[in-house]
């Protein structure tokens, strides 16, 4: 018996010494590792510089690069199975702008506010920093990049005919009869864009929108889709195809599909997203010396300056609420989201810096000159409900997109889909 106790007393004091050790290890070596996702084709060969960088400045912080998937919904997939799992991988996630609502309502990321002043966060695009704002003030992204939806015109074809660059859509429509009729070309057509089913067609939807003076949310927060200025939105949708103003063949385009017909030379006017900009301005480009980039057009008797919104995009960084290391964490995130980090990264991706004042630094203005025009574009920008329908956002989009396209196909009236869209709306968000 008393040799059992010895050895017992023996092995209790080795673990209990063995314990002390590896505290005494960790408290020597006080250096944490976080993990980071981001798709490597949204930041070329700037970012990995960059986290080398921030390893010499921090040797207590090793990060490791997860490199997620470039698909968004894969993206989103990895990393709600690994939230959904308690994982604490990765520490920082980079979100696509329409998703914090969700990853907020379902727990995935933690209120930053305590992390950054209110002063820091005010440095960025608001609209931006709205998306991932509850309702109760609390912020849980940070903007790293942005992009918007923006208005591209043949400056060439305009000066011809002696035409202004419109600032309404009935003047873009007369400018696109005057010019198609002029140049007799039965491949040119007046305008395309990303009409076919898909979230282009929604974002699309939201600036004709706003372009009437109206919103998607109302007063009190709630969704509002069968409105007057609603209407107005979608009846000029269906009246440019009814026109001539735009071709049938717009009900099945996706950006690439808009683009590769403007860069063409085909088209007169294209609305899409800001990354065509490098692919119609190449050397081989038809278009590349003629090609212009302005705001997107609003309704007569609007005001532009309050009515004239490109809907806009953005990758923000959240918080895993798994993470054991959120203090090492937000340090990468000041680090990334710093003014000149941003600025070497828009330099070499074309993904502009999401701070204000933006437009006047000159690196970046010399190496991206569209940037300028691009800037004041996101200072008209706006977002997309996705804070306001939570979860529900991929649903209820999927609606709009639904609805929208049954009209510009004529498979219901502009009446029906909007008020069919507004039930299932409620429905889906418990109105």
């Amino acid at each position: 018996m008393r040799r059992c106790f010895v050895v017992c007393l023996v092995v209790l004091l080795v673990m209990a010494s063995g314990s002390a050790f590896a505290r005494g290890a960790r408290e020597a070596d006080d250096t944490v590792t976080i993990q980071i996702g981001l798709a490597p084709r949204e930041v070329g060969q700037t970012f990995p510089a960059l986290l080398d960088e921030f390893r010499a400045a921090n040797p207590n912080i090793r990060v490791n690069w997860l490199e997620v998937p470039g698909v968004p919904g894969e993206q989103k997939n990895l990393y709600v199975t690994n939230l959904i799992g308690g994982s604490d991988e990765p520490d920082i996630m980079a979100l696509d702008i329409i998703w914090p609502g969700e990853f907020i309502a379902n727990g995935w990321t933690i209120p930053l506010n305590d992390y950054f002043t209110d002063a820091e966060l005010a440095e960025f695009n608001p609209a931006l920093i709205d998306a991932a704002t509850t309702l109760d003030g609390e912020v849980h992204a940070i903007p790293f990049y942005q992009n918007a939806v923006h208005f591209f015109y043949r400056r060439d074809l305009l000066e011809k005919y002696n035409l202004s660059v419109p600032t309404t859509w009935s003047e873009l429509e007369e400018a696109a009869r005057v010019v198609v009729e002029g140049e007799n070309n039965p491949d040119l057509v007046g305008y395309t864009s990303m009409w076919a089913q898909i979230e282009g067609l929604f974002m699309n939807y939201l600036q004709f929108l706003w372009g009437a003076g109206g919103n998607m949310v109302d007063a009190r927060g709630r969704v509002a889709v069968d409105t007057a200025e609603g209407r107005k939105a979608l009846n000029q949708m269906v009246g440019m195809l009814d026109r001539g103003t735009a071709p049938e063949s717009i009900l099945t385009y996706r950006p690439n599909d808009a683009m590769a017909l403007f860069r063409q030379g085909r088209s007169v006017f294209m609305v899409v997203q800001g990354f065509v900009w490098p692919i119609i301005t190449e050397p081989d480009s038809p278009v590349a010396d003629v090609v212009e980039m302005g705001s997107i057009p609003v309704f007569d008797g609007q005001n532009p300056e309050t009515t004239r919104r490109h809907a806009i995009g953005a990758w923000m960084f959240a918080i895993n609420p798994n993470s054991r290391n959120v203090d090492a964490a937000v340090e990468l995130i000041r680090f990334l989201t710093r003014e000149e980090n941003q600025v070497r990264l828009g330099v070499e991706t074309g993904n502009l810096p999401p701070r204000l004042g933006m437009e006047n630094n000159p690196a970046l203005i010399d190496a991206v000159p569209i940037a300028a025009q691009q800037f004041r574009n996101f200072a008209l920008g706006d977002v997309r409900p996705s804070v306001h329908t939570g979860e529900n956002y991929t649903e209820f989009s999927d609606i709009m997109q639904r609805h929208i396209h049954s009209a510009l196909t004529g498979n219901m009236s502009v009446n029906q889909a909007l008020r069919s869209a507004q039930a299932e709306a409620d429905a889906l968000l418990g109105k």
